[in-house]
């Protein structure tokens, strides 16, 4: 229906409400293009406001969509001030057409029931929808299982990359949401493969966050035990999340046997059907013998392997265990630039500090060569000789105190005079002792309160610096374990102003998401997808006020940028990182651009050119878009700069630039942009435009002017 009036605390009239056998389920709001002053943010606006207006009918819509050029939907959350919005995307269509296949029947219908959730955590209640690759994906792995049982097609797996950062865990919740109540299915058994405990914990995290599927976590090999021995050997059903390393041929030798002379007279779970397995970062354990322990007892399950990295060059024939090569490699991807362009990530600028502390070159080259960049400690004895000397050569080298004390020192420094009081950052230290070395030298500092260590302890600590931190740490937080420890520092971390910065070796730097972590100070040797991984952590937008995440090298190995990365294809990893002169041409480049808009108007501060500078913005919508654009992105790499000198060289052209900014903001949009929120996120901008009478004039002399079509007539 359209134009549709509500009674509430006020009279509202919608523009358009979608329902599903009455009830109403999606309100869309449009705006007109030809409205200089208004855009589909407005529209958003407006339903949230309606929102508040007629609570009764929001808690039957779940889903908004703001229209003007493009379309942007999110869920409707009435209680949220706030809420993220997306656009859908399809092959081939704009904006607005790709919205109208999102809400066509069927697949409205499919979002309703399967792909929106409520989700409580961090202390916060809110929902998810799913966004357009979330979707695609889920969509691929279903529609697989389906054909599959239905004899239609014989392929039983499927690989799915997706960037860092783009959501997938939610993609494989979503997919076993919808499959665990499919009809076909009868009630399957739904696995989790994850091969490290802090992955299984963000998982069941994640799982409890949701008012989705009930998840139960396989805590030991008896208990695996249990869940494939159940029912006389047909399988526990239900969602299960284990570690691979539950599955160890000699534990469960026993119950494959029983399997294999079971299997020939009834069902069981090695082979019936409806198992999925769905692996999650499936290019580091599935090649072994716990591989194979696991595919020999779920012989007739699907699998689906989840990669946030790309595959390696050298490894792609190893995939056949998920995919159909050379036809097929990915079921669905999702490229780092896909995700950069979707605005769900951010891109990654580096900048080596310190080069004279770096890794020494021969060590640095031997690390490059070791296919191992990290050796569990017990399998280290069975690494051949030379090896071993090189990495605790290297080891030994990033537990220098001297060292750690002095690239402490500039942490502090970069942290204090780039970071504080807007993000906060990571120390990725180069073990477990040198992580407590840099939380005493950052102490000296820092007020101590701005840092927490965040590792795991052995049951009995070599090292005495190690156990007296343990025993530092459980005085702390009496009453809680380490592991609850652990979770207490992250959760502050995310969601309170202390702690300001963590500090690992090894926790945190797979799938650890916290948006607020702008900035990653690595002192660890990392290559490859672990080094992926690890940079990932600083690329999760944070509002509107992070342009890129940032890495501060003082190893040394993001100079060797192409031996670090030489597993991957080049198209596979283009986008993914840049280094600190990248950033200064786009600097450059993006002042260049938005001069030529005003190009004969020079760096005249007087009101007539700043009004024919609004006339030319206001003129034409893309200029208006590309202009505010151009010039945020332009703030934030401004801020991101230091003390670049490239900065003092464009000074004149980005304050006039601001000038211009502050005019438009103030006269079309009635918004002052010096406000507490720029006052903490964009401190360097004030320092050297803001607090110039130019400026400060704008601010407090001029009057907002209504824009609209008659304006320019």
């Amino acid at each position: 229906s359209t134009q549709v009036k509500h009674t509430g605390r006020e009279n509202i009239r919608n523009d358009i409400i979608l329902y599903i056998n009455g009830i109403p389920i999606v309100n869309i709001e449009c705006k007109n293009p030809a409205r200089i002053s208004e855009s589909w943010y407005n529209a958003y606006v407006q339903i949230k406001e309606y929102e508040r207006l007629v609570p009764e009918l929001y808690k039957y819509i779940q889903i908004g969509v703001a229209v003007e050029r493009k379309a942007k939907y999110f869920p409707i959350v009435p209680w949220e001030e706030e809420v993220e919005r997306y656009e859908w995307k399809e092959e081939n269509m704009d904006s607005i057409e790709s919205t109208l296949k999102m809400l066509s029947p069927y697949t409205l219908l499919d979002i309703i029931g399967n792909f929106i959730f409520v989700r409580t955590r961090y202390g916060k209640t809110t929902k998810v929808i799913t966004r357009y690759m979330q979707y695609r994906a889920a969509n691929k792995i279903v529609k697989r299982v389906m054909e599959n049982l239905e004899g239609r097609d014989r392929k039983n797996k499927g690989l799915i990359w997706h960037w860092q950062g783009s959501g997938k865990t939610l993609t494989m919740i979503f997919a076993a949401h919808k499959l665990f109540y499919s009809k076909k299915l009868e009630h399957p058994t739904i696995f989790f493969i994850v091969d490290r405990l802090d992955l299984e914990e963000q998982l069941r995290e994640e799982f409890s966050s949701l008012d989705v599927l009930p998840v139960e976590v396989i805590g030991s090999i008896r208990e695996l035990r249990e869940t494939l021995s159940f029912d006389n050997y047909r399988g526990k059903r239900g969602v299960f999340i284990t570690l691979v390393h539950k599955f160890r041929n000699e534990e469960l030798e026993d119950i494959r046997e029983e399997l294999k002379k079971l299997s020939c007279e009834k069902e069981t779970i090695m082979n019936r059907k409806n198992v999925i397995a769905f692996v999650d970062e499936g290019h580091r354990t599935q090649s072994g013998i716990l591989a194979s322990t696991m595919r020999s007892i779920l012989k007739e399950a699907f699998f689906f392997a989840f990669t946030g990295t790309p595959l390696a060059k050298r490894g792609r024939d190893t995939y056949r265990n998920f995919s159909y090569p050379p036809e097929e490699l990915y079921l669905d991807k999702y490229f780092i630039t896909d995700s950069i362009r979707d605005g769900f990530t951010l891109k990654i600028v580096y900048q080596p500090r310190l080069d004279r502390l770096h890794l020494k070159k021969d060590l640095l080259e031997a690390f490059l060569r070791i296919e191992e960049e990290e050796l569990p400690d017990e399998i280290r004895e069975e690494v051949e000789e030379a090896v071993k000397k090189k990495l605790n050569t290297i080891k030994l080298f990033h537990e220098k105190p001297d060292r750690i004390e002095e690239i402490a020192k500039d942490i502090s420094e970069h942290f204090l005079e780039n970071v504080d009081g807007r993000f906060k950052a990571m120390v990725v230290a180069g073990s477990r002792k040198a992580c407590v070395l840099y939380k005493h030298a950052l102490d000296k500092y820092l007020p101590p309160e701005y840092s927490e260590v965040v590792m795991t302890y052995e049951a009995r600590e070599k090292e005495k610096i190690i156990e007296k931190y343990r025993n530092y740490q459980r005085e702390k937080f009496r009453g809680k374990d380490e592991r609850e420890i652990r979770e207490d520092i992250v959760r502050k971390f995310r969601e309170e102003k202390l702690p300001k910065i963590l500090i690992v070796t090894d926790m945190l730097l797979t799938g650890f998401d916290a948006p607020i972590l702008q900035t990653m100070y690595l002192d660890k040797p990392l290559k490859e997808h672990r080094l992926l991984q690890a940079i990932a952590r600083t690329n999760r937008p944070y509002g509107n006020l992070k342009e890129a995440g940032l890495i501060i090298d003082y190893v040394g190995i993001l100079k060797e940028f192409k031996r670090a990365f030489e597993m991957y294809a080049k198209e596979d990893i283009e986008g993914s990182l840049f280094n600190m002169n990248d950033l200064k041409m786009e600097f450059i480049n993006l002042i260049e651009e938005l001069m030529e808009i005003f190009e004969s108007y020079g760096l005249d501060y007087g009101r007539d050119t700043l009004t024919s500078c609004l006339e030319i913005i206001t003129h034409d919508r893309e200029v208006e878009e590309k202009f505010v654009e151009n010039y945020q992105r332009m703030r934030k790499i401004f801020e991101m700069l230091g003390a670049e000198e490239i900065k003092l060289e464009h000074l004149e052209e980005y304050r006039w630039l601001t000038a211009v900014y502050t005019y438009y903001t103030k006269m079309v949009r009635d918004e002052s942009p010096i406000g507490a929120y720029v006052e903490r996120y964009y401190q360097k901008t004030i320092e050297f435009v803001h607090r110039t009478t130019e400026v400060e004039k704008i601010e407090k002399e001029l009057k907002p002017v209504v824009f609209d079509e008659h304006y320019l007539e």
